[in-house]
């Protein structure tokens, strides 16, 4: 990724954007204290700041680090390298709940280390110790799904990892001072529909369905977002309607349906289906992600205000978001197959991949979806031939490179950056699949594919630049916040009564 100068991150402070956590530091002239960009203090005035690359950089020049916010613990730091990827792997573990079931002693054979050394780099690295980390993040996780799910008290205690419903209760008091049913004392139901056992529609809320709910921050487009995916839907992986998204999903091993239904009143409510009730969080975070709903929209489109070209889409469709991905694999193998082809050869490619080698799900999850198969896994593709299903020699050799990238065991562990520096080592894989992979599946907010003919075309109907490098140009004055820029120059394409962005030579239309 591109260095990022002040502006930009003065931009990206007042946001309190947790993307560039790690990327750059804030230095306070007035009282000699840096931060990381999401320090909840109150934003200083901006010729009272400087801006540094590194916390050594601050340090190196006079200023101490902030006691609130921890930049030695802000993510690609030094202290986060080396043996944080040791503690990245802990957190992950206990919240698979490997202190759930095991001690600290346990997790430290897991991972190679002493019980001592662990406690040590943990504490150092996060605040507090593994016991305190995980006893806090049970109570988060409850009290989440005491206020946003339809769980009974018996299941959240189970699912957050209390083991017994006493248990449950008394941290719940000890933590809160109040009983867990307190906090859904007065709460109405978000729902703007009833649970229709029986009912004909698949699509509706089941008798025994998980139901998770959501809330976006407004303004939030959701019409031109379930046109985006609508467009885009891969055969029998998803089935994106009016007002609903549906896919299946595996987690834990057990496979499950998942319908994000798009609510009158502006929420999401997750309904989901399976046996694994424990991955609704993950899921839910998942979908947070995946429709950008923590997006600051009201910051962002400052930015865009006073510009001739954006001001205009920016007023017409003021919520929109950057689509985000289910899968990082499965968006780099769209993106791949999406090469120079029509938005909907690309669907009819990615269908057949789904069919022929992803996992059939069980009729009695799936009956009257549309859903038939997950989408498959890296080593499931491997060695296959894939100019099969429709492609040219050249991008069936692509894709298989970033087949054998992502099997890679350690994959889950990497950073963004490293991802992106792997991929560039693809032939076959350009400038526009990186930025789109960036925008897309690593949720860079500042990701601009310039050469993508739709943003080209809808650049040039607003009177914009119409070439790759004139746009680029121009488009560093809206940093950080590109991608949306992207998203918007997209939008001028589609007209007010069609959000589906059909046959345009939008983002699947390119050259690398």
């Amino acid at each position: 990724m591109e260095q990022i100068n002040d502006d930009i991150c003065y931009a990206a402070l007042l946001a309190r954007d947790n993307r560039f956590d790690g990327r750059f530091y804030t230095a306070v002239k007035t009282t000699g204290i840096f931060c990381r960009p999401i320090c909840p203090a109150v934003t200083p005035k901006r010729q009272n700041v400087e801006f540094f690359p590194t916390a050594e950089a601050a340090i190196a020049h006079g200023f101490r680090p902030c006691l609130r916010c921890r930049p030695e613990a802000a993510p690609g730091s030094a202290a986060a390298a080396g043996v944080h990827a040791t503690v990245r792997r802990a957190v992950r573990l206990i919240e698979e709940g490997a202190l759930t079931t095991g001690s600290v002693e346990d997790l430290a054979d897991r991972l190679g280390l002493g019980a001592r050394h662990l406690r040590r780099i943990f504490k150092d690295h996060t605040g507090v110790s593994p016991q305190d980390h995980a006893k806090a993040r049970r109570l988060l996780r409850a009290r989440q799904l005491i206020v946003d799910s339809n769980l009974s008290m018996t299941e959240i205690a189970d699912i957050a990892g209390f083991g017994s419903l006493r248990r449950f209760n008394d941290a719940m008091k000890g933590a809160y001072g109040h009983a867990p049913t307190a906090f859904r004392r007065g709460l109405t139901d978000v729902s703007d529909s009833k649970v229709t056992s029986g009912t004909n529609n698949p699509m509706q809320i089941q008798k025994d369905d998980m139901v998770l709910r959501l809330k976006p921050r407004q303004p939030f487009d959701n019409d031109f977002l379930l046109g985006f995916f609508r467009a885009r839907s891969i055969p029998g992986l998803e089935a994106v309607g009016d007002d609903y998204y549906c896919r299946g999903y595996l987690l834990g091993g057990a496979p499950g349906l998942m319908i994000c239904r798009f609510l009158r009143n502006g929420s999401i409510e997750i309904c989901l289906r399976g046996e694994d009730r424990s991955s609704l969080l993950d899921l839910g975070a998942r979908v947070r992600r995946l429709f950008d709903l923590d997006a600051d929209m009201t910051a962002i489109c400052a930015v865009f205000a006073d510009d001739p070209l954006l001001a205009p889409l920016v007023q017409r469709r003021p919520g929109l978001r950057v689509p985000g991905c289910w899968d990082r694999f499965e968006l780099a193998v769209r993106a791949v197959l999406g090469q120079q082809v029509s938005v909907a050869a690309a669907r009819t490619l990615a269908g057949r991949i789904v069919v022929q080698y992803g996992q059939a799900l069980p009729d009695h999850l799936v009956a009257g979806t549309g859903i038939t198969h997950l989408f498959p896994q890296p080593a499931v593709l491997q060695g296959h031939d894939l100019i099969a299903i429709g492609l040219t020699k050249r991008r069936a050799q692509t894709l298989g490179d970033v087949i054998d990238l992502f099997a890679q065991p350690n994959m889950a562990e990497r950073t963004g950056d490293a991802i992106l520096a792997d991929l560039a080592a693809i032939k076959g894989i350009g400038p526009w699949t990186l930025n789109y992979f960036a925008l897309r599946g690593l949720g860079d907010p500042d990701a601009f594919p310039a050469a993508d003919l739709g943003i080209l075309k809808g650049s040039a109907q607003g009177g914009g630049p119409e070439t790759a490098k004139e746009l680029e140009k121009q488009s560093l004055q809206w940093r950080p916040w590109r991608a949306y820029a992207a998203q918007y120059l997209w939008s001028a394409l589609i007209p007010d009564a069609d959000s589906t962005n059909k046959e345009t030579d939008d983002d699947h239309n390119h050259a690398n």
